[in-house]
This record gives structure tokens, sequence and C-alpha cells, in this order.
């Protein structure tokens, strides 16, 4: 049997950032995330720490998609690391995001575990941000792939179906990197849409469509994993019953993003009944 992956991909700035102390993210990562991480049964690796092959560009992807899981610090709104964070999420992997307390949110980030750090970075601070953040990777990781759990932004807004790493026979890494690039394309470009738009949903978290969309996506959940139980009049109603009931909420939303995600609900919903009933 092979070795049990126990990597956890740290996605942080890995130079000095304008407006920060000389140093501050290499102690954010030394004081607070390698010990968090130790402690939570993972090792942890950063981009700058993988030195398997001249390919390094190549082997970071690959670490960042194999790992079981992952941090991601937002503090200074790095675009590498914005970047690094879209990939894992169009793979729809497990990511514990973490920020300095003060930093404006890039998107609506609410229903996702996170934590915050204190900029200061004081001994007791440091000790309790420690426990807080071994405690996210193993109550995140354990989460992964329960009924309701959403963790990532592809769950979130109804994305396509998380990308996928391709097999290929050979060794050929130029083919394998282009096409896992290839096959995330569509997500990326949906995801990034969604997270740079200007955070308008307010109070919405609470609001009805996203009851209603979070109530619609778990039928949906369900319904998938129960198809092969179903007969194929059953099972189409029951796909038809959850669009029409998307198209009504999208009808009556006027509020854009809401709008927007319960049509990604929709586009889910037809490439599911697409995929069981073809052209149908």
């Amino acid at each position: 049997m092979g070795k049990e992956n126990k990597d956890c991909f740290i996605i942080m700035p890995i130079a000095d950032a304008d407006g920060y102390e000389k140093g501050h993210f290499l102690r954010v990562y030394e004081d607070i995330v390698k010990p968090a991480v130790q402690d939570s049964g993972f090792v942890a690796t950063r981009a700058d720490e993988v030195k398997e092959t001249n390919f390094i560009h190549l082997d970071i992807l690959k670490k960042l998609i194999d790992a079981p899981i992952a941090i991601c610090d937002l503090s200074s709104r790095n675009p590498n690391v914005l970047f690094e964070l879209g990939i894992r999420q169009a793979f729809d992997k497990p990511v514990v995001l973490i920020q300095e307390k003060g930093t404006p949110k890039i998107f609506d980030i609410g229903p996702l575990r996170y934590l915050e750090y204190d900029k200061g970075m004081k001994y007791h601070d440091v000790l309790r941000t420690q426990k807080e953040l071994s405690e996210a990777i193993v109550a995140t990781k354990t989460a992964e792939g329960q009924q309701g759990n959403i963790n990532s932004i592809v769950r979130l807004m109804a994305l396509s179906n998380p990308a996928s790493i391709p097999t290929l026979e050979g060794d050929n890494k130029e083919a394998l990197a282009i096409d896992i690039l290839q096959s995330q394309l569509n997500d990326m470009r949906k995801m990034m849409e969604i997270s740079l738009m200007e955070n308008k949903r307010g109070s919405s978290k609470g609001s009805i469509h996203l009851i209603e969309y979070e109530r619609i996506s778990n039928k949906l959940d369900k319904l998938i994993n129960s198809r092969n139980r179903m007969s194929k009049s059953n099972l189409e109603g029951e796909y038809h019953r959850l669009m029409m009931e998307t198209e009504e909420l999208a009808m009556h939303c006027d509020e854009k993003t809401d709008h927007r995600m319960l049509r990604y609900l929709m586009e889910r919903i037809h490439r599911s009944m697409h995929s069981d009933f073809g052209d149908e």
C-alpha cells in the first residue's frame, strides 16, 4: 500500500508585501501555520519548499491539487495567492481560509470555514490562533464529502462540476500540465467572475433565495446519489420539479448575485438531466 498523503499545502505570500514589516508572512507561517498543521496531524508545505524536479511549476500545481487539505491566507490580496486558491477551489478540494483581522473581504466567505489572526502576533494570541487553526483543519477535512457540507465556492455557487485531472498514459509532464489547465478553465473563469464581483449581497446570507437555493441544491445532491434506485419516469419528474422551483425563484429574484447563483443551479440541474437522459 502507498504511503498516506499528509500534505497540507499553504497558499500565502512568500515575498515581503507592501504595508507589512519585513519577514511578516514568514513569521505567520513559522509561528502560527506550521505548528497548527503539525498539531492536526499534517505536514505543512509551502510553494517555495517544493523542490522535487526542475519543472518546479508543475510540481507546485500537483501539490496544490493533490494535497488532502490546504490553508490560504487572504491577508494581502496577493494575485498569486488568489490564483492558487482559484485552482484549488476549481477542483473542489478542502481549504481553510485565514486572514489578518481588518482585511477587507474579497468575496463573501461567510458560509466557508475561516478564521482571523491578530497582526501584532502577541504570544497568547499566537497560541490561541494555533489551536483554532488546528481545529479548523481537522473539522474541514472531516466534513469533506458530507451531505450538506459547503466548503468551496464551486459548491456554494453551484458552478459546473469540479475540474479533474485526466488520466494520461506515460509520463509526459507537459501534456499533463496542458490538460490540467484546460480541464479547469471554464470553472476558473466562472469562479473568478463571481469572486471579483462587488459584494452587494449585504444581509442576503439569510435571504429566502439563499435558503431556497441550499434546499434545492441539497435535494439535487440526494437525487443524484439515489438515481440508480429510481425508475426513469420518477427520476425525470424529480428533475423537472427541481428545475421549475429554481426557475420560479429566479423569476422573482431582484438581487443580481442571488439571480446569478440560481442560474448556475439551473445549469447544474440541466447537466445532470442531460447526463442521465441525453437528448431524449
